[in-house]
């Protein structure tokens, strides 16, 4: 099991006996909230279980401390080892000894089913009783302000690992409603596409292939990649007129409309044209017909020419591509990515610093609106609403007379 963090207090004897006493505790959710037992005497929470006793193994500790704790039942099949925390201070009865805890974390599931309670004599002086909360960082508070009273290792222990499961949890949650996102796109094998282009581009996670500026927070084209397929899906369902337009086609030219980048990157090309042929390849290897494959692998190789786009003549499915490739990275995308620049490029990046880079580049490209389709200026109006609203609050907030700055006087 991995380590999550280690406690060591170093306020023992190193040369003292130790003594151990290894627990298991459950991360448990249901219907979209979590089991803690909150410890009234301390006005704290902690993860549901305890010691383990003479022959049990973390798991069979496991399944046991929580039944009698909160009368859950732990589905077994669904108990998965999530880390272990390595506490170690002064034994409080040997004052020469060493108290060595290692504590199991599992993520698990609770049965439908419940049994009676059989708090021990600890619990029930110290006011344990289950309760199923929301939120973890709102356990996570409580917790700090607990430990800054008391002081007590546990608390400390509990509020950690709280933290660093809430932020697990959430991605996990992400992951799921990603996944079902990309299933309710059509039958097609998106999911397959998706993982064809993410191992492609893999190759170029460098300089050259994205950009420094972007590549020193970690930008990734592949995660570009899914939200223009985010966008091309809400063009595609957002126009009323759908004569001339292929939502199967628009899809996968979609997924597939920056996958040259990988080998651009290396040759110094156009990364379109350089994807006509991985496009063109997968396709074909997969059983698609000959001539949707070119059609697809057009749509790819000229999603780059957006001077093509006020044409009247231009190809539906071309134009919604270039808008979804547009839409995104700017609004409070791009006003997030440029801070994260600003940030990247300067040590001692300060408020100030991230807001001139907004009057600079990131405001001013807003209002260059390039997109065509009213849906599309539809949805680019919307975005830069939001964002002229945030640039303005944000001068007021860090500018002494904000409201009057105008830039070069």
């Amino acid at each position: 099991m991995k380590e999550l963090f280690r406690m060591d207090r170093k306020n023992y004897n190193p040369e003292g006996k130790v003594y151990r006493r290894p627990s298991s505790r459950a991360i448990i959710m249901k219907g979209g909230k979590v089991l803690l037992n909150y410890i009234a005497k301390y006005d704290c929470y902690e993860f549901p279980g305890g010691g383990l006793e003479a022959g049990e193994t973390p798991e069979q500790a496991l399944l046991r401390e929580v039944a009698e704790e909160t009368g859950q039942v732990i589905i077994p099949g669904s108990v998965r080892e999530y880390g272990i925390v390595i506490r170690r201070q002064q034994d409080s009865k040997d004052p020469d000894g060493i108290f060595e805890q290692e504590n199991y974390y599992y993520f698990a599931e609770a049965a439908d089913k419940t049994v009676p309670r059989k708090p021990d004599t600890h619990e029930i002086e110290d006011g344990a009783e289950p309760v199923w909360i929301e939120a973890l960082p709102a356990a996570v508070r409580r917790n700090r302000k607990a430990f800054e009273r008391a002081g007590e290792p546990f608390i400390e222990r509990e509020m950690r690992v709280m933290d660093m499961a809430d932020e697990e949890l959430r991605r996990r949650s992400w992951e799921k409603a990603e996944e079902a996102a990309i299933r309710s796109l059509g039958d097609a094998d998106y999911a397959g596409m998706l993982s064809f282009v993410k191992s492609t581009l893999g190759e170029m996670q460098t300089e050259n292939g994205i950009g420094a500026h972007k590549t020193e927070f970690g930008y990734t084209r592949y995660e570009h990649t899914k939200r223009v397929l985010g966008w091309a899906k809400r063009l595609y369902d957002a126009t009323p007129d759908k004569a001339g337009l292929r939502y199967e086609d628009l899809m996968i030219a979609a997924i597939f409309h920056d996958v040259g980048r990988a080998f651009a990157a290396k040759s110094g090309g156009d990364h379109a044209k350089a994807g006509v042929p991985i496009t063109r390849n997968w396709l074909l290897s997969n059983g698609y017909d000959p001539e949707r494959t070119e059609y697809i692998a057009s749509l790819v190789g000229f999603h780059s020419d957006k001077w093509r786009m006020p044409d009247p003549s231009i190809d539906r499915n071309l134009l919604m591509l270039m808008e979804a490739d547009l839409l995104d990275d700017m609004g409070l995308l791009g006003i997030v990515m440029d801070t994260l620049i600003v940030r990247a490029r300067k040590t001692e990046a300060t408020f100030f610093d991230c807001y001139n880079h907004y009057e600079r580049y990131t405001h001013p490209l807003q209002h260059e609106c390039p997109v065509v389709t009213k849906e599309a200026k539809a949805f680019w109006e919307e975005k830069t609403a939001l964002t002229d609203r945030f640039v303005e609050q944000y001068r007021r907030d860090i500018l002494p007379g904000g409201e009057n700055y105008i830039g070069y006087r």
